[in-house]
């Protein structure tokens, strides 16, 4: 899908995604030589949690919901707890998807055999999730050595490219970099579509309006642009265009007054890898930038599977809120 240097390739997934009848399923086996329940009081005691996952405000308690700050807000409720064994909660998060997590601590050559389970009906977020909880993983094993996690987005990053390479499975998050100097927004989406289809809904209105906003095209280089999204009209010119391949148009929104949007298809294994690259050349809403393009890139993928796309403003909000604490913004 993406082009990586021999250091990225070195980088191997420890974890499975697994399909389960309807559902996906993250699973990790790592064997430590730890007691069990000295690993289990790692899980259970909210002091230990603080130190590898976030601060648990209520503890385990079967039946009970808890409460969890993991950067944002985890909720759920504990389905099983058998200590110092196996513990079964259900986990939802800021952004309203919802998956059951299951630990369990299993005696093994001489040490603990920790397994994680996370399973989930929705493919949203399985990259990024697979990575997340790998280094989760890494934080809890560190601890357990009596070490101090360190934060490793450069290792999330890679791992990311890592399992969706190992199971062709498409990003969901944008990433926000840095271009000639300026920010630039950034998302990777692997769509199950001929790249003459994609190509065709990104160009052409009657298509395009279906899932990105009504307007207006001119297929050519200074071609104009109209975008008619709910609170504002998107208005550029086309300055790059190669058939079934590039697109870039000049973009001036509420969120960034001076930028350029470019395309950028790719056949990949009998899908077609869509790249989204937003430049930005003056000061910008990022955080508001990243939830119109994530939604919407959500609804082109609908739009392709033949459903019906229904933008929610709850949504673009809680997208919102997400993408500025990615991004450290504090502005609205």
């Amino acid at each position: 899908m993406t082009t990586l240097s021999p250091q990225d390739e070195k980088v191997v997934p420890s974890g499975r995604i697994e399909r389960i009848a309807s559902d996906y399923v993250l699973a990790f086996d790592r064997q430590l030589d730890y007691p069990h329940s000295y690993l289990w009081s790692l899980l259970a005691e909210p002091e230990h949690v603080a130190k590898w996952l976030g601060n648990l405000l209520t503890g385990w308690e079967l039946g009970q919901p808890y409460e969890l700050e993991v950067g944002g807000t985890v909720t759920g409720t504990v389905l099983q707890l058998n200590a110092p064994l196996s513990l079964q909660i259900t986990w939802e998060d800021e952004l309203d998807n919802e998956s059951v997590l299951e630990w369990r601590m299993l005696n093994s050559n001489g040490g603990t055999l920790v397994q994680l389970r996370a399973r989930s009906e929705s493919r949203a977020f399985l990259t990024e999730g697979a990575a997340g909880w790998e280094t989760i993983l890494d934080a809890f094993e560190d601890v357990a050595a009596g070490r101090t996690p360190q934060s490793q987005p450069d290792r999330w990053a890679k791992l990311r490219e890592a399992y969706s390479r190992e199971y062709s499975l498409s990003h969901t998050m944008g990433t926000l970099g840095k271009d000639s100097g300026h920010d630039c927004v950034h998302f990777d989406r692997l769509l199950g579509a001929d790249r003459s289809t994609i190509w065709q809904a990104l160009t052409q209105p009657d298509m395009f309006g279906k899932w990105l906003a009504p307007g207006t095209l001119q297929l050519q280089v200074g071609g104009n642009v109209r975008l008619d999204f709910e609170k504002f009209t998107m208005r550029g010119d086309v300055t790059y265009l190669v058939n079934e391949q590039g697109l870039e148009y000049s973009w001036c929104s509420p969120e960034v007054e001076q930028s350029s949007v470019h395309w950028l298809l790719e056949n990949s294994d009998g899908k077609t890898l869509l790249k989204l690259h937003h430049g930005l050349r003056s000061k910008a809403r990022v955080a508001e930038l990243m939830a119109l393009w994530h939604e919407r890139l959500d609804a082109l993928d609908l739009y392709l599977s033949g459903a019906e796309v229904h933008p929610s403003a709850h949504h673009r909000e809680a997208l919102t809120h997400f993408y500025r604490r990615m991004a450290g913004s504090t502005g609205s």
